[in-house]
């Protein structure tokens, strides 16, 4: 791969360097990517920690019977020689640090073992203060001659919190000798029973947690190599380099050399930037359902591995890309990689008149080139295409690319070519090149992928400023070749999916442990099937109720049974989405295929909803005044209130953004134009008020008597006012948290709230599992023929 040159004459002294000072201090990457896995992992082991709390005490009671087994010499020497290398290994350290200069280093140290060894007795003090959950302090705390010892160590947290900020530099005995006394001294504490497998894993992850954080706020020191390192690798290789200045062109260093031969390109990779753009990367990739985006390296030798391998084969392929001369390495954190100088200018800086029709046809040229050989550049942009001196287009850095690539990855390639092309010469003159080359069935297969998920962050980013060119591209594309394919439906998971998997994972757990004191036998020889029935009559009405409340508030005519049976599919949906998501969407695309204009079903939906909260939370204070009630269950505490204020503030400032701004204005525009005046027209109609504000009274009490038939029914008696305020609580609550049917928040709010009432608790969980049972489950199955029979008629 390494040309031969020959020796070089001038010496390293005598090279200019023209490049901006490089920062002493770089946050890296891998840093942040480390910190998140640890903070993961400690959430991880809490949860199993409660979830499997006999799995981990017999982790531990196991390993402390191995006690028996183990000479107690051995425990002794152990004991003792991890106890002194903890004791040596700080102060040595600060030592060795402050003689060699490093005082910003040492105090980081310092911040770091204090943050650390604070953070380890906090958490200690917290698990045995017994506000802990008490499946946690089981399976962390150990017990020491009857008493509680402590669960979370100090010092061991501290040492490797120490060893992680060092672990950069050069004292690779200090970081063994600390690693032996964290790990002696937790064996002999677990030998001992004095310490737990939790306890141990959590004060190894608040030192890491603690040294990453130091890491990731004070920097670490750069390891980037200067220009005359790099001067001097490339005279060491026999390039009689004159100058090296830097070119600022993409997001790596790079520099052009020069010599008496002629000028070469200089890319410079380092492991200060190992692990960039993972965590997002990470996301896309769960977005994403194909392989539309460029592969991330986390390493810098995986991208040395990456980069020439794309390089030889791109020029292999016949393909214009700088050839490749050789790969340096600069020092133990750094290489080089050289490449021929090709003058030009990208393609981002020509205007639509500098780009000729003989110069988008040989870019055409070049990207048939990578096709009929299989390879996807995967990172074709405005920025990758050099347009030279002399008028041929060239490719710039195929680093992200693939051998033998998949069919979608070579389509996302000639999508990311359409849009970068377009921005600068437009959609038509785009599209009809492309053609002209390739053919309209090899451009019309990049179609699906003309959406922004497909395309790189960069050309993304671009995008947003030309929000009319994957449209005017579509559009064009059509035109020229017929109907379009299938869109490609490239997203594998959403975020709003996402949480409400974790929410009912949480919640189906919650629910378990309830039913766990429930004995189903006993629970059907009590229970009273004719109050049973009442409930069941009582949830259908319920439904009724609902389509009464947002008729209400609809001035157009909608046929009711419609409606009806809309809301009974929503109980079918709320097994997807949160409540407040399924009511707003299903209810907005009934009226709108009903035939009520978007803005005014829009607003007559919001309407309802908050017309929901006015009549609700009024209620709520009546009934609790009434009934002398005044343990509501889940009100909101000083903390929630915190939340809910930091939330609205975040809203505020997001509202400030210019181009969310924007949007909701347009928004507003729109209903108070098309919207507003038609929705007036309800609250001046009394026929249309009265419905919309007895369907809400109507819904609450309906669910409210069908929770007192629950608790009948299983042969409790209590107030049927102080069962209101709870049930109406329960139910504010089943529309606010991010699970299906508010899994989890409903049920523990009930049930707390009917324990107050004068029902035990084992009494109460059944009430609620009653309730649950009548108002949640039950209807599921209606409600998916429901909505399958109206997706099948096209009214939903």
């Amino acid at each position: 791969m390494t040309e031969h040159v020959d020796a070089p004459e001038p010496s390293a002294d005598e090279i200019v360097v023209d490049e901006p000072p490089l920062p002493p201090r770089t946050r890296r990457p891998a840093d942040v990517l480390f910190l998140l896995v640890v903070t993961a992992a400690m959430t991880g082991l809490v949860a199993m920690s409660i979830i499997a709390e006999r799995t981990m005490t017999a982790i531990t009671a196991d390993l402390a019977d191995l006690n028996v087994r183990v000479p107690g010499s051995v425990v002794g020497i152990v004991d003792f020689t991890a106890s002194l290398a903890g004791v040596v290994v700080p102060p040595v350290l600060v030592a060795v640090l402050m003689i060699r200069g490093r005082i910003r280093t040492t105090v980081e140290l310092l911040v770091a073992g204090v943050v650390a060894s604070a953070a380890a007795a906090l958490v200690s003090e917290w698990l045995t203060s017994g506000q802990a959950p008490g499946r946690l302090h089981d399976s962390l705390v150990p017990v020491v001659d009857g008493a509680d010892g402590t669960p979370v160590p100090a010092y061991p947290a501290l040492l490797v919190a120490v060893v992680t900020v060092v672990s950069r530099l050069d004292v690779k005995r200090f970081r063994q000798v600390a690693i032996f006394a964290v790990a002696g001294g937790f064996a002999v504490q677990m030998l001992r029973g004095e310490a737990t497998v939790g306890g141990m894993l959590i004060a190894i992850g608040i030192g890491l947690a603690a040294g990453l954080l130091v890491r990731v706020i004070g920097g670490q020191p750069s390891l980037a190599p200067s220009g005359q390192m790099i001067a001097q690798a490339l005279e060491n290789a026999g390039y009689q380099v004159t100058a090296l200045r830097a070119d600022p062109a993409g997001e790596d260093r790079h520099l052009t050399a020069e010599t008496p031969k002629g000028k070469l390109t200089v890319l410079v990779l380092d492991r200060n930037h190992e692990g960039a753009g993972t965590f997002a990367r990470f996301i896309d990739r769960l977005r994403t359902r194909e392989e539309v985006l460029p592969r991330q390296t986390v390493t810098m030798r995986d991208t040395i591995d990456r980069i020439t391998l794309q390089s030889l084969a791109v020029a292999r392929a016949g393909v214009r890309t700088p050839p490749l001369r050789t790969v340096l390495r600069v020092d133990g954190d750094s290489v080089a990689i050289v490449y021929d100088h090709v003058p030009g200018r990208p393609l981002a800086e020509l205007s639509e008149d500098d780009v000729t029709d003989d110069l988008l046809l040989d870019l055409w040229r070049q990207l048939g080139l990578l096709r009929r050989n299989d390879i996807a550049h995967r990172r074709l942009s405005a920025r990758t295409v050099l347009v030279a001196d002399g008028g041929d287009v060239w490719l710039l850095s195929p680093s992200g690319g693939e051998v033998a690539a998949t069919d979608v990855a070579i389509r996302a390639d000639l999508a990311q070519a359409l849009t970068a092309v377009s921005i600068v010469v437009g959609p038509d003159r785009a599209v009809d090149s492309a053609i002209d080359v390739l053919g309209a069935d090899v451009v019309r297969s990049a179609i699906p992928l003309l959406q922004p998920l497909a395309l790189t962050p960069g050309t993304r980013e671009h995008v947003k400023g030309h929000r009319e060119v994957l449209v005017g591209l579509r559009d064009r594309l059509v035109e020229r070749t017929g109907s379009p394919p299938e869109p490609a439906r490239l997203q594998r998971v959403r975020p709003l999916s996402l949480l409400t998997g974790v929410g009912t994972v949480v919640a189906v757990y919650f629910v378990g442990t309830q039913l766990s004191d429930v004995s189903f036998g006993e629970l059907w020889e009590r229970t009273d099937w004719r109050w049973l029935f009442l409930a069941v009559a009582l949830v259908a009405s319920n439904y009724l109720a609902m389509a009464v409340g947002m008729l209400g508030f609809v001035p157009d005519r909608v046929p009711f049974w419609r409606v009806v049976a809309a809301q009974v599919s929503i109980s079918f949906l709320r097994l997807l989405a949160p409540t407040a998501v399924s009511n707003v969407a299903i209810n907005i695309r009934l009226l709108t295929k009903a035939g009520v204009a978007a803005p005014l079903a829009a607003a007559s939906v919001a309407a309802n909803q908050v017309a929901q909260v006015a009549v609700t939370f009024p209620l709520l204070a009546v009934l609790a005044v009434v009934s002398g009630y005044t343990a509501v269950p889940g009100l909101p505490s000083a903390g929630t209130l915190m939340l809910v204020l930091g939330l609205l503030l975040a809203a505020a400032v997001v509202a400030l953004i210019p181009a969310v701004r924007a949007r909701l204005s347009e928004l507003w525009r729109d209903f108070a134009e098309r919207g507003l005046p038609r929705l007036l027209d309800v609250f001046t109609d009394p026929r249309k008020l009265a419905m919309a504000v007895g369907g809400i009274l109507a819904q609450s009490v309906s669910l409210i008597l069908c929770f007192y038939a629950c608790v009948r029914a299983v042969g409790e008696s209590v107030s049927i006012a102080g069962l209101a305020v709870v049930q109406l609580v329960g139910n504010t609550l089943g529309t606010a948290v991010p699970t299906p049917g508010g899994l989890g928040a409903v049920e523990a709010a009930l049930t707390a709230g009917v324990s107050t009432l004068g029902v035990t608790t084992t009494a109460a969980v059944t009430a609620v599992l009653v309730f649950r049972l009548v108002s949640f489950w039950l209807p599921i199955i209606p409600g998916w023929v429901l909505w399958t029979q109206l997706r099948k008629r096209e009214l939903l």
